[in-house]
């Protein structure tokens, strides 16, 4: 490495200029939470030898992600620890230590450690190795271990030593400083034979579940995946106070909700087992500056939350219902649309400015059917949310709740068009089972979308394209010539529909949408005929791009 004294090299004038310098590194290793496959390690290791700044830059590059414990293992000395492999496979099993650590055998440590920001030792990081189970001997020397971490990924894990990494974690110092996820599929207690755990080990397990121990960390963005198996969890959210993104499948309740809902930058929430809620100030301000609201639960559930919301913006709400078996499933569903423009929130009842909405039906919910012995799916009418017409900035409108069906009509579909002019993506997803009878939506009312909404981009619903009506869309809008939609069609899926005359047909698509790739239409026939006919049409689309 003696080059590094040389700074007079062609490579070094060239990188001398630090943005250009960072530029060349984001290419070859983009910023963000990659893993190492997906970083030029080579390049990299080139440039680490142009010059002591090109070097720096390249190894904070090369060392800001880690996915595998392993390889911060290997910054000790070779004789402080030693592992041992499983047979079959041969790979490496555990490490464990030849000797005490001593403040000497840190010396590369600090030159690597420090420069690690983001951290993923979970099932989505591949198949992880040992290495955890060294940390708290580490952290004895050094703590924070990784002293600029702001994003920790972690799945615990006895089985592998994972739980090791419980060291990561630091509310001395708030480590992670931004983001936290943690992932549990299991409980994590002592292995049935636990000889060959250490005794670090064995005290961090009862750490990790000490409910009295306030060790989660108080980041900004908080992602709980526990299943329950986390003891007093929901104690110890209470105790964070920084939260600015939150998601969790605990099932809430109002003591949880009564703390998130007074946290003054909280802007993300997603909740995927809503309970029972009762505030103690139901007239407070709550969730002032939420703008985007994912949550699964019942419907009075979701009722009785929305109310509190008292944020002036929010933009992005994600519903999931538990109950549409009753038979007054619609008129709750507009009652609970409703309830998203509440008039104590003045502001957000004038604006509207929902911008992306969607609903879904929970996969926890009952089977649903229409009467015993019956295939036919039951009706969940698509007027149940006209309130959303309210809201004029709406770009995203999704629908989905298999088993039922969606009662569209093409007033509905004339509605949605001058009340969304701002729409990029319309998807009402019909139920799986056969339908009996053609939909109630013909093709033909898809032209009130294509004219009033020119940004339109996805769009994906079943309609009955097969009226013999020759272009009834001409007669209404008073014109044979382009709908004037202009942008290209990302996706138009046409969900198990009929079909007619496919040259009818086909020149309705390339009037109303005369930007759509034959890439970018789908249509999902049961019958062999519509199917022949479908492929008639998608050969006689004229955009080519």
């Amino acid at each position: 490495m003696g080059d590094l004294e040389q700074e007079e090299s062609i490579g070094s004038h060239f990188f001398a200029i630090q943005e250009l310098l960072l530029l060349v590194l984001s290419y070859i290793s983009p910023p963000g939470k990659e893993r190492v496959s997906s970083i030029d390690t080579d390049t990299l290791a080139s440039l680490a030898r142009v010059s002591r700044n090109i070097s720096n830059a390249a190894l904070d590059a090369l060392w800001r992600s880690m996915h595998q414990p392993d390889a911060i293992i290997k910054l000790l000395p070779p004789d402080a620890y030693q592992v041992t492999y499983y047979t079959a496979p041969f790979r490496p099993r555990q490490y464990s230590l030849k000797r005490p650590l001593t403040a000497n055998d840190f010396v590369v440590f600090d030159k690597y450690a420090p420069r690690i920001h983001y951290v993923d030792f979970s099932k989505w990081s591949g198949v992880l190795g040992p290495g955890c189970e060294l940390f708290p001997y580490i952290k004895d020397f050094r703590d924070p271990i990784f002293p600029a971490l702001t994003d920790f990924r972690w799945e615990p894990s006895v089985q592998n030593g994972c739980i090791g990494a419980f060291h990561l974690l630091s509310r001395k110092v708030s480590l992670p400083s931004q983001e936290f996820s943690l992932l549990m599929c299991e409980h994590t207690s002592y292995q049935p034979d636990s000889s060959d755990q250490s005794d670090a080990i064995l005290r961090t397990i009862d750490a990790f579940n000490d409910p009295a121990l306030p060790w989660l960390p108080d980041v900004k963005k908080l992602t709980l995946r526990t299943l329950h198996f986390l003891p007093a969890v929901e104690a110890a959210v209470r105790r964070l106070f920084n939260l600015e993104y939150f998601s969790c499948d605990l099932r809430v309740g109002g003591a949880l909700i009564e703390h998130l809902a007074n946290l003054p930058r909280l802007r993300f929430l997603d909740l995927r087992s809503l309970s029972g809620i009762a505030t103690t100030d139901p007239d407070g301000t709550h969730f002032p500056v939420l703008e985007s609201l994912c949550v699964s639960g019942t419907l009075p559930s979701i009722a009785a939350l929305l109310p509190l919301i008292s944020s002036p913006e929010l933009l992005s709400v994600s519903l999931k219902a538990e109950d549409l078996t009753s038979a007054s499933a619609a008129s709750s569903l507009s009652s609970l649309c409703s309830l998203l423009f509440p008039p104590s929130v003045p502001t957000r009842t004038a604006t509207a400015c929902l911008t992306h909405f969607f609903f879904r039906r929970s996969s926890g919910t009952r089977s649903i059917g229409a009467d015993p012995g019956s295939n036919a799916p039951t009706r969940l009418p698509l007027v149940a949310f006209s309130p959303l017409y309210a809201c004029t900035s709406l770009q995203t409108f999704e629908v989905n709740v298999n088993p039922l069906a969606i009662g569209v009509t093409d007033a509905d579909v004339h509605a949605m068009a001058r009340a969304w002019p701002l729409l990029t993506t319309l998807i009402i997803a019909p139920p799986r089972a056969k339908r009996e009878g053609p939909p109630d939506v013909r093709l033909y009312a898809l032209w009130a979308l294509a004219t009033r909404c020119p940004r339109l981009r996805t769009l994906a619903m079943e309609v009955d394209a097969s009226s013999e009506v020759k272009a009834p869309f001409r007669a209404e809008e008073g014109t044979t010539s382009s709908s004037g939609h202009a942008v290209v069609m990302d996706e138009l899926m046409l969900y198990t529909s009929p079909c007619g005359d496919p040259l009818l047909v086909a020149d309705f698509l390339n009037r109303a949408f005369p930007r759509l790739p034959s890439h970018a239409f789908h249509v999902y026939s049961t019958e062999q005929e519509s199917q022949a006919k479908w492929v008639v049409v998608t050969e006689a689309l004229a955009y080519v791009e």
